[in-house]
């Protein structure tokens, strides 16, 4: 999308190949950073309470390390989360048997901690992964 307009009479939606979306209303659910990045046109412009409130947000680091296991062993929970003295030490696992049937945890470090796991490999991020899930599930099998 490059750019989008609202008039009274409805909205249109342009995108980088020029094509024009025209439509009563929309809903628009842009990320951040996209927006941040200004690479759309707003027409009206939006308004100055709202660009300073984009500019004033801040963008984070979430990663996502994927533990698959042979069988489910942990509590019907949707998440489990690592409980520590200091936030860069917490994290959670987000349970993805609930929803798919597959035997998966999914590790979510966020903040500087999910900056440092960035310049691990992924032998050594899946292992850091699963040493945190050993503190909340010491008898966890092997992923």
């Amino acid at each position: 999308v490059t750019q989008i307009s609202w008039r009274y009479h409805g909205v249109q939606v342009t995108v980088e190949n020029g094509k024009v979306f025209t439509a009563d209303a929309a809903v628009i659910t842009v990320p951040l950073g996209v927006l941040k990045s200004k690479v759309i046109k707003f027409e009206p412009k939006l308004p100055e309470w709202k660009e300073a409130a984009i500019a004033d947000l801040g963008v984070g680091v979430e990663n996502k390390i994927i533990l698959h296991f042979e069988k489910v062993f942990w509590p019907n929970v949707e998440f489990l989360g690592v409980v520590a003295p200091s936030t860069y030490e917490c994290g959670y696992f987000l349970n993805l048997h609930k929803a798919t049937g597959y035997p998966v945890l999914v590790y979510m470090p966020a903040g500087r901690l999910a900056n440092d796991i960035e310049k691990l490999s992924d032998e050594a991020a899946v292992s850091f992964a699963f040493s945190q899930l050993k503190r909340i599930l010491p008898d966890a099998t092997d992923p």
